[in-house]
């Protein structure tokens, strides 16, 4: 039987069954942005394997984007309100959220005593 994990790179393969041993839930441990990441074949670590580098920067620019166009269509197109500004913005709160989500992973992290990415090996043990 085919699963979705089936299509991701072999070290986040690896690194789902270590956190699914650990007793983390799927909802922690492979979220959306992550599982379109590893469909398309990019091998990221799981936010709670990450650094807090990593997770920082992959949450925080989304985030920022997201919420920037988000908050620009519906707030900020008819005000006065310059372009810089909004954009500026957009970062301040993409580093906020960024910086917060990292220190939540980094928490879980330590709390179920789990490895970071670059100490997975890259294959399965034979």
């Amino acid at each position: 039987m085919n699963t979705p994990e089936q299509k991701y790179p072999a070290k986040v393969q690896l690194a789902l069954r270590h956190l699914d041993a650990a007793g983390v839930p799927r909802r922690q441990s492979a979220p959306l942005l992550h599982r379109v990441l590893w469909r398309s074949g990019v091998t990221v670590a799981p936010p709670m394997l990450a650094s807090m580098t990593a997770n920082t920067l992959l949450m925080g620019v989304w985030f920022a984007f997201a919420w920037g166009l988000l908050m620009w269509l519906l707030l900020w197109r008819g005000s006065t309100l310059s372009s810089a500004m909004a954009v500026f913005a957009a970062l301040v709160a993409g580093a906020g959220f960024g910086l917060l989500m990292a220190a939540l992973m980094r928490g879980l992290r330590l709390r179920h005593r789990l490895p970071l990415w670059r100490d997975l090996p890259d294959t399965p043990p034979a």
